[in-house]
């Protein structure tokens, strides 16, 4: 009995060293765990953000104040939401994050600059100041191309279109008027293409803006008409 008391004590200690270090693995594991699940968040959050920045720097965009706000509080958001996971990313994710920043800051340079150049008063009966004034700088060409509306901002081109026409209605000239109709007819054709992808909300605004914009044109297009005539006739 004496000569086997050592080895069951042994095999007491054994046995609690073994459990012991087993129990030390696992949470060296869980604490390894936890942090490379927290450095794949990072990664993660990062990647969307990297993503979203170049995605919004490929798109045709509407040099318009309201395009820019929405663009800015989208932008924001993100921003906020990726900076409670700045302390856990590793110094290549935080370099992209400040490179998708400065980008960002580019696009942003870009908007002032052609919003300041459309509100910059321009040669009256100019059509590119008329085409640089309802859509935007330079995005209306000679081909009259709208490949730049989409489903995601057609609704916003089509408020920029109407207000701008409805806060000017009393300056425009006949030959004003005819190019709006042009432009206007354009939009529409664009409209139809893309109607499909089109969310409810969004079609039934822009068919409220359609009836808000054709009083508008009936209404003053006659009247400037109207007005050159009597002007003709008096210097007749």
């Amino acid at each position: 009995m004496t000569s086997d008391t050592p080895n069951f004590a042994a095999m007491i200690l054994n046995n609690y060293m073994t459990k012991n270090t087993t129990f030390a693995a696992c949470a060296v594991a869980l604490v390894l765990g936890l942090g490379a699940c927290k450095n794949e968040t990072s990664k993660s959050e990062s990647t969307l953000f990297t993503t979203y920045v170049d995605s919004i720097n490929t798109i045709q965009h509407v040099y318009t104040p309201e395009s820019w706000e929405a663009i800015n509080a989208d932008y924001q958001n993100r921003v906020a939401a990726l900076e409670q996971k700045e302390a856990t990313m590793e110094a290549d994710e935080k370099a992209r994050v400040e490179e998708s920043k400065a980008k960002f800051s580019a696009l942003k340079a870009t908007y002032e600059e052609n919003i300041a150049k459309a509100a910059t008063p321009q040669e009256p009966g100019s059509k590119a100041a008329l085409r640089n004034r309802l859509f935007g700088e330079g995005v209306i060409t000679e081909d009259l191309k709208f490949s730049f509306v989409s489903a995601a901002n057609a609704l916003s081109v089509y408020e920029t279109f109407v207000n701008t026409v409805d806060a000017n209605k009393d300056n425009y000239s006949r030959e004003d008027w005819d190019e709006i109709k042009v432009l206007y007819e354009a939009l529409d054709t664009r409209k139809n293409e893309i109607e499909k992808e089109l969310s409810g909300p969004d079609n039934r605004q822009i068919a409220s803006l359609k009836v808000k914009f054709a009083g508008i044109n009936t209404s003053n297009r006659s009247g400037a008409k109207a007005d050159e005539n009597a002007e003709a006739k008096k210097n007749n």
